[in-house]
C-alpha cells in the first residue's frame, strides 16, 4: 500500500511555528528511516501517517496503520488478542523475540527492554499495511536488538522507522526522510548514505555561497566606484553653482543633458544595482541550515572523601524467585564504571539499591548525585515541565540556554503539553548542571536522543571530573567514557573488571 503526504501542514494549538509545513512525500512498501533532531516532529509525522492525528491542511493518502510508541509505560493495545490468538503466527513471533507467556501478567516487574520486545511483537502480529516504529531498539541489549532487527526485516508492508540506531537504519531502510525545520528531504539508501549525501549537499552550498560572496564583493566595489562617477556627473550637470548671467556655461550643461553624454554611466550603475539585488536573492536561496551553538559544560566536583559508595558483598532480590549476587561494590572519586548485562538482569534494580543506601560512614554527608533514570513517565515529564516554570526567571533562562545547546528548541519545550522522551532527558541534564554532582548515575542515557545529541552528551561527560556509573547498550558510548566494568552475568552474578570497557570487550571476544 502506498502512503503519500501532499502539501501537509500541521501545528499544535500551543505552537507558534508549525511542526510540519507544505510536506509532500510518497512511500512504497519497504522500510523508510525517519531522522531529525529531538523535537523536529518525527513522532508527530508517525502519528499523522497512522491516522492518530489529522493534518490541518493538505492531504494524506493511505494513512492508517499501527503506531508502536517510544514510551513503555503501558501494555500494548491488542495484547490479549495476540496472546490468545489461534494459529502459529503469534507463537512464531513470541519465539523469535523471546516473549514469555507470563509477561502481560507481571508487566510492572518487566525491564523496559522486555516491554519494548513485547510492543514490537504485538505490532508485527497485527500485520498492518503501514507500521510506524518509534525507537524500537531503545532499552534493548545487543542480543535483543539483533532479534528485533530480524523480526522487523520480515515485515512486508510500508514501514516507517524512527531510530538513532545507525546499524538498524542501514540494515532495514531503502531510503531515509530527513525532517528539518518543518519540511523533509527524501534521500535514497540507509542513514549512512543519507548523511553522506547531506554532507555533500552542504559542501556544495558552501562552495556556491563562497563564489556568490566573492562576486558580490567585486560588484559592490565596482558599483561604489560607478556611484561616485554618477554623483560627480550630477554635480557637473547641476546649474545651482553657476552665475545666472553665465550663459556660456549653462549652454554647455544643456547640450550635455540633451546629448546624454553621462547617461551611459548612470545606466551601468543601475545595471550593477540590479545585479547586486539578484546576487542577494541567490545568497538567500543558498542559505545553509540554521547553525546554533551546541555543547554544554557540566559543573561537577571531585569529592574529598575517599569513597562515594561502599556496599559489602551480598544478594539483591529481583522478584519472581530470582536474585543478584554481588561482591564488595566500591565507587571512588573519579571512577568511570560501565554497568552492563542483558535485559532483565537487574541493572536498574541495582542502581535503585545504590541510590537508597545509607552514606558510606557515620557523620559523612552523602555525595551530591545526579541521577538520570532509564525512563521518565508521562506524568513525571509534566511535573518536570511545571517545575521549570516555577523557577526564577534567571535560573529558568540558564536551564533553557543549556537545554538549547544540547540540540533542542526551548520554545517548543515550553509550549509542549507533554515533552518527548528525548527532550525531557535533556531537560534533566540541563537542570543537573546546577547540582554540582560528585557522582553521576545514568541509566541508558542515549535512549530517545538523536545522533547529534548523543555526541554532545559524550563530549559533555568526557570533560567532567566526578565519578560516573553508566548503564548503556551503546558500545561506542561506553568505550569512550568508562574505564572499568561491573558485568551482570546471565546466572545472576556481578563480575568486576578493571581497564577500558573496549579492551575488556575485546578480551572477552578473544577468549
Amino acid at each position: 500500500m502506498a502512503l503519500s503526504f501532499d502539501a501537509v501542514y500541521f501545528s499544535y494549538p500551543s505552537s507558534v511555528e508549525p511542526v510540519l509545513h507544505n510536506l509532500s512525500v510518497e512511500f512504497r512498501p519497504g522500510w523508510t528511516g525517519i531522522t531529525g533532531d529531538n523535537g523536529a516532529g518525527k513522532t508527530t509525522f508517525l502519528m499523522l501517517a497512522t491516522g492518530l492525528l489529522n493534518p490541518l491542511s493538505g492531504k494524506i493518502a493511505g494513512s492508517g496503520g499501527v503506531y508502536c510508541p517510544q514510551r513503555t509505560d503501558d501494555l500494548p493495545d491488542a495484547w490479549e488478542d495476540f496472546f490468545y490468538a489461534a494459529g502459529n503466527e503469534a507463537g512464531r513471533i513470541m519465539s523469535q523475540l523471546g516473549i514469555e507467556a507470563d509477561w502481560p501478567f507481571r508487566w510492572n516487574t518487566l525491564s523496559h527492554g522486555e516491554r519494548k520486545r513485547m510492543q514490537i511483537a504485538v505490532a508485527l502480529w497485527r500485520q498492518p499495511e503501514i507500521l510506524a516504529m518509534d525507537e524500537p531498539t531503545n532499552h534493548l541489549d545487543a542480543e535483543a536488538a539483533e532479534l528485533a532487527a530480524g523480526a522487523l526485516k520480515m515485515y512486508q508492508g510500508t514501514g516507517l522507522l524512527v531510530s538513532h540506531d545507525r546499524t538498524l537504519l542501514d540494515l532495514l531502510c531503502g531510503q531515509c526522510l530527513f525532517i528539518r525545520q518543518g519540511t523533509g528531504i527524501l534521500r535514497p539508501g540507509g542513514i549512512s548514505r543519507g548523511l553522506a549525501e547531506e554532507d555533500r549537499e552542504n559542501l556544495e552550498i558552501r562552495r556556491v555561497r563562497k563564489r556568490l560572496i566573492n562576486e558580490r564583493e567585486r560588484f559592490t566595489a565596482e558599483a561604489d566606484a560607478r556611484r561616485r562617477v554618477v554623483e560627480g556627473s550630477k554635480n557637473r550637470l547641476s546649474k545651482k553653482h553657476l552665475d545666472p548671467k553665465d550663459k556660456d556655461a549653462r549652454g554647455k550643461i544643456n547640450l550635455a543633458r540633451l546629448s546624454g553624454k553621462d547617461r551611459t554611466g548612470a545606466d551601468r550603475y543601475k545595471r550593477m544595482e540590479n545585479r547586486l539585488a539578484r546576487l542577494d536573492a541567490d545568497l538567500e536561496n543558498a542559505a545553509l541550515p540554521v547553525q546554533r551553538k551546541y555543547g554544554v559544560t557540566l559543573e561537577t566536583a571531585q569529592a574529598k572523601m575517599d569513597r562515594l559508595c561502599a556496599i559489602p558483598a551480598g544478594t539483591l532480590p529481583l522478584g519472581e524467585g530470582r536474585s543478584l549476587s554481588f561482591p564488595d561494590l566500591l565507587i571512588r572519586p573519579g571512577d568511570r564504571i560501565a554497568l552492563t548485562g542483558p535485559n532483565g538482569a537487574g541493572k536498574s534494580t541495582l542502581i535503585r539499591f545504590i541510590l537508597e543506601r545509607p552514606v558510606p560512614a557515620p557523620n559523612v554527608p552523602r555525595a551530591p548525585t545526579l541521577y538520570i533514570p532509564q525512563e521518565v513517565s508521562a506524568e513525571e515529564s509534566r511535573t518536570a515541565l511545571e517545575a521549570l516554570e516555577q523557577e526564577s526567571e534567571r535560573k529558568r533562562g540558564e536551564i533553557l540556554s543549556r537545554f538549547s545547546r544540547l540540540g533542542s528548541d526551548p520554545g517548543l519545550l515550553r509550549r509542549s503539553r507533554l515533552p518527548s522522551p528525548g527532550e525531557i532527558r535533556k531537560l534533566l541534564i540541563a537542570r543537573g548542571v546546577f547540582s554540582n554532582p560528585a557522582l553521576i548515575i545514568m541509566d541508558e542515557p542515549t535512549n530517545h536522543l538523536d545522533l547529534r545529541s548523543i555526541r554532545l552528551l559524550e563530549e559533555t561527560l568526557n570533560e567532567v571530573s566526578c565519578a560516573m556509573l553508566l548503564v548503556s547498550h551503546d558500545a561506542v558510548f561506553l568505550s569512550r567514557l568508562t574505564g572499568s566494568e561491573w558485568a551482570i552475568t546471565r546466572d545472576g552474578r556481578i563480575v568486576i573488571s578493571a581497564g577500558s570497557w573496549q579492551e575488556l570487550r575485546n578480551c572477552s571476544e578473544i577468549t
